[in-house]
């Protein structure tokens, strides 16, 4: 896995705009790593934010806790996951918007990035219990999906604050209850 020093040492490359030159191979070297070790879990830099993303989904769902299941509604839970998520890689937003920005018309990237995205919806979502419609279920995965896209897209660009992403976030879980019944597909543990 990533460790930190590895991951804010390739953000600090693609924050000084070095993201051309940063080589898995000699990123290796910098940190006197066994020959091949990183990639076997960074196969080439163009996996780098997926790998991001998988650890600091990892940090956000340790972050919502049993308890605020307990208590919370289900849409309380879903808003406070997207917006720790975003707030957990705030300090990086300039390195992440340069790595996307370097590969904005590249659909390999583009389909790592929206099959990670998925992916750690997927397992947010496993934190519930899914009722007897996984018709729904899919459906309230996908328009999640949707909203985190849009509410990420936002906060990229948005500067030094996160009120415009986290109104979108609230907005949308608010439409998806008030205009579906996407959340009647889930219950909390």
């Amino acid at each position: 896995m990533l460790t930190s020093n590895i991951t804010d040492y390739i953000f600090k490359q693609a924050e000084i705009g070095e993201w051309n030159n940063v080589d898995i191979k000699n990123v290796e070297s910098v940190f006197n790593l066994k020959d091949g070790s990183l990639l076997k879990v960074l196969p080439n830099k163009i996996f780098f934010l997926s790998s991001y993303s998988d650890i600091i989904n990892k940090r956000v769902l340790d972050s919502v806790s049993e308890e605020d299941f307990d208590i919370s509604q289900k849409e309380e839970i879903i808003q406070e996951y997207m917006m720790n998520k975003l707030d957990f890689m705030n300090d990086k937003k300039l390195a992440i918007s340069n790595i996307i920005n370097f590969y904005k018309s590249n659909p390999k990237f583009i389909l790592i990035s929206l099959e990670n995205s998925k992916k750690t919806i997927n397992l947010f979502l496993k934190k519930f219990i899914i009722k007897d419609n996984i018709f729904k279920f899919r459906f309230l995965e996908k328009a999640l999906l949707l909203l985190w896209l849009y509410a990420y897209k936002n906060w990229l660009y948005e500067v030094d604050t996160n009120d415009s992403s986290f109104a979108i976030i609230d907005k949308g879980i608010k439409r998806i209850k008030k205009s579906t019944s996407l959340l009647e597909a889930i219950d909390k543990t």
